[in-house]
């Protein structure tokens, strides 16, 4: 397998793809989302060797480019509505490999009628690698969008 190749190994049990994306979200995936029916999505990925850095471990922008994508699909599944990333506070507490199965927890803390305030966690394995927090802002309800394509559904109102 070459470095551009994405690994093909199984995600855990539960977990399903999203669709295919174009451009830079399609080259760092893919990423997959499982809900637990109690309305809490985790959300997650196969390191592979695309994702390293020279020193041999996960680079830091895969893990921020994957938290700034599902907490905005977050922010989109809890709203109904389109956002964009405002600010994006990223923590590095450890590092993960390739072939570590990265784990995204997140948390939304408060939405306005224009903000949306958010916070994740990134797993790689049991270790807690990253923290972040974000705030997004909330386009109008008027915007085209239900739910993001190929996601979790929308959370109950």
């Amino acid at each position: 397998m070459d470095q551009l190749t994405p690994r093909t190994d199984a995600p855990p049990a539960g977990f399903q793809p999203f669709e295919d994306f174009e451009g830079f979200i399609g080259l760092t995936g893919p990423y997959f989302w499982r809900d637990d029916g109690a309305g809490v999505v985790d959300y997650g990925f196969r390191a592979d060797a695309r994702h390293g850095n020279p020193n041999g471990v996960l680079h830091g922008g895969c893990f921020t480019t994957f938290m700034d994508t599902v907490l905005g699909y977050e922010v989109m599944r809890v709203t109904g509505r389109r956002c964009a990333t405002i600010t994006l506070d990223t923590k590095f507490l450890s590092n993960g490999t390739v072939g570590d199965w990265i784990l995204g927890r997140v948390k939304v803390r408060r939405v306005t009628r224009t903000m949306a305030f958010i916070d994740g966690e990134v797993f790689a394995g049991d270790n807690l690698v990253v923290l972040v927090s974000a705030v997004f802002r909330v386009f109008s309800p008027d915007a085209d969008v239900a739910r993001p394509p190929g996601g979790p559904a929308p959370a109950a109102p």
